[in-house]
């Protein structure tokens, strides 16, 4: 679904269009709960409660929305925003793990990969607003260049430079790993 026909949607839930909310539903549904799986790092259940609390919030700020963004781009903003907060309550109840329990090597892995994903989530975050939605449309949601520049209404060579601003921007903000060697971001060309 294109963005002309998502915007008349989203004016048609502003004055609380049940059947236009179903279709935008339909329509970003899917992409909603991929964004949040790929940022939750594979935790479906949860991915499945953001895309619904995301959801609902689409149905309660279409109000306030305002036309002329991208409705994508935005639903995307809301899924982060929601997957931020539940890294944030996972952050909050710092539950402890026995020393004594043994850990195979792939949940080491898995725990390392969240955890990393969770610092890059975080650092993201830290960017200014348009680099970081560059980011996400581009690496989380695998959109090419051309639609990113689409959805953010702006040009392909515009969003080479939010990308390559923000990944210069991520080199300073997520540390060296125990290593003291600079993280894999900083040595990644894109």
């Amino acid at each position: 679904m294109d963005n002309h026909l998502m915007t008349e949607y989203m004016k048609q839930v502003a004055e609380g269009d049940e059947i236009a909310f179903r279709k935008l539903s339909e329509a970003l549904g899917q992409r909603i709960f991929a964004l949040a799986f790929r940022l939750l790092s594979g935790d479906r259940a949860t991915a499945e409660d953001v895309s619904q609390d995301v959801l609902i919030k689409l149905w309660q700020f279409a109000p306030k929305w305002k036309a002329g963004g991208s409705v994508q781009a935005w639903v995307s903003r809301l899924t982060y925003n929601a997957c931020m907060d539940v890294y944030r309550a996972r952050k909050n109840k710092n539950e402890e793990m026995p020393e004594d329990i043994s850990i195979p090597e792939t949940a080491n892995a898995t725990l390392l990969n969240s955890e990393y994903r969770s610092l890059l989530l975080q650092a993201i975050e830290r960017l200014p607003e348009r680099q970081g939605e560059a980011l996400l449309l581009t690496y989380f949601q695998e959109n090419s260049r051309r639609e990113v520049a689409n959805l953010m209404k702006t040009t392909e060579k515009a969003v080479e430079h939010l990308i390559s601003r923000g990944l210069k921007a991520l080199t300073t903000l997520i540390p060296a790993n125990i290593n003291g060697e600079k993280n894999e971001i900083a040595n990644r060309s894109y």
